[in-house]
């Protein structure tokens, strides 16, 4: 694949911006001829760029990439990119965030937005129990839009606390984070404390429901004023949120195309590579392909962007201590890599910091 896709790619989606479509349908016409993903897998990058390219002008309607039917569904890829992918597995960090604050309490609430099928938080028990904690019981609030992820999340779970001697409550909330209604408001506060939140590669999903009002912040702000003992939160370091197609093109090739390197460098398959580069591809065509810009999900954010948001709706950051154990599983193999900074803890392949873990605390 030639710098002159990337450069047809771009001229292409920024015809789409200003609604040019001829000439978008000319420059997808002369990527189209010049790849050949079967035959070379450094080409499948820009084919999903393509595609998502392609949609635009085919006017397609996207729903949530979780709520999709797919052959392979998007929750069960991204659990197969935590076997493969150390700085997939930044949830662990988050675990020993929050588990920091219960060395003294033998129940707690765990607030979890984007839960999936639970992997994350079902590591909980085992974790606890391995630290000597005192924990017996644990009240889990799981939101999630898929209601088959929160079932299978509340069979994990309570499995789980059983091989550990812990008692789990599981509420399940089948709603996007940004249709939390009262009910599920009041439910937060009403249930024991501590109270510890975490959200792993889920609020950028979340949509503004009008221009000039941030949907992270409002939710950000809520939590706060429910005195949480700690907040873990793991994103994606870029820019797809509220920028030009043609810079959510270019942001996102830089991001995605060290994600395909990573994964190229795994010992895999081709084809069980093909099937990880799948995820990250529907999420290509998410950002590139939406015209409906409500219809959009996949809305990254830089970290700093992030930080500046706990800071304005009450938290502050802190480093959480980082085992050797804990740091060995997120930084091998070679060329995987974990910084601490000041304000967060960065994960990324060959220094290209690609996902950010920021443990945050209500300032006081």
């Amino acid at each position: 694949m030639s710098d002159s896709v990337f450069t047809l790619l771009h001229l292409a989606a920024t015809a789409a911006e200003q609604n040019r479509e001829y000439e978008l349908r000319t420059l997808l016409a002369r990527v189209r001829s010049g790849l050949d993903p079967d035959a070379d897998s450094r080409d499948t990058l820009a084919a999903y760029y393509l595609a998502g390219l392609s949609g635009r002008v085919e006017g397609r309607h996207r729903a949530n990439l979780y709520l999709r039917t797919y052959e392979q569904p998007q929750i069960d890829l991204f659990r197969t990119l935590t076997e493969h992918l150390p700085f997939v597995r930044v949830g662990m960090l988050a675990n020993e965030h929050l588990l920091d604050n219960l060395r003294r309490h033998t129940i707690a609430t765990v607030l979890s937005i984007g839960i999936g099928q639970g992997h994350q938080e079902s590591a909980l028990p085992a974790r606890a129990a391995a630290r000597g904690l005192p924990l017996r019981r644990l009240v889990v609030i799981g939101v999630d839009p898929a209601a088959d992820s929160l079932a299978a999340a509340e069979v994990n779970l309570k499995r789980a606390g059983a091989e550990h001697g812990i008692d789990v409550t599981f509420h399940a909330v089948p709603a996007a984070t940004e249709e939390m209604d009262e009910e599920v408001w009041a439910l937060i506060g009403r249930s024991p404390r501590p109270l510890l939140a975490t959200a792993s590669f889920a609020l950028h999903h979340m949509v503004d429901p009008h221009p000039g009002l941030d949907a992270r912040a409002v939710f950000l702000r809520r939590l706060r004023a429910l005195e949480p003992a700690a907040f873990a939160l793991c994103e994606p370091d870029s820019d797809h949120h509220r920028v030009s197609l043609p810079e959510r093109f270019t942001n996102s090739w830089r991001m995605f195309s060290t994600l395909f390197e990573a994964i190229d460098a795994t010992p895999l398959t081709r084809a069980e590579h093909d099937a990880m580069k799948s995820f990250f591809g529907r999420e290509i065509i998410d950002i590139t392909g939406a015209v409906d810009e409500r219809s959009r999900y996949e809305r990254h954010e830089p970290t700093a962007t992030w930080l500046r948001r706990l800071r304005r709706c009450g938290f502050r950051t802190i480093v959480p201590e980082i085992t050797p154990e804990v740091e060995g599983m997120l930084t091998a193999p070679p060329d995987f890599t974990l910084s601490v900074r000041p304000d967060h803890v960065r994960l990324g392949y060959r220094q290209a910091g690609l996902v950010s873990m920021m443990a945050a605390v209500p300032d006081r």
